[in-house]
């Protein structure tokens, strides 16, 4: 059985280890910790677009030509 436990400071969650796979529980941490990082961050949504769109960009530029070869 899972069992939640609250306090002011924190949520304790107790879960049988047969009750869930541990790759499943570990994308669930996974989504979490990404959860608790958003909000620590600051950043609104559309100051995180552009950090994306500013990522992928510079992605791009850094591996286009593994994907598109250019004529010699």
């Amino acid at each position: 059985m899972i069992t939640v436990e609250a306090t002011d400071q924190a949520v304790c969650v107790t879960i049988p280890k047969d009750d869930v796979p541990a790759d499943r529980l570990n994308t669930f941490l996974d989504w979490l910790r990404l959860e608790a990082i958003t909000r620590r961050s600051g950043l609104d949504e559309a100051e995180a677009g552009r950090l994306a769109e500013e990522i992928k960009s510079d992605w791009w530029a850094a591996n286009k030509d593994r994907f598109i070869k250019t004529a010699p």
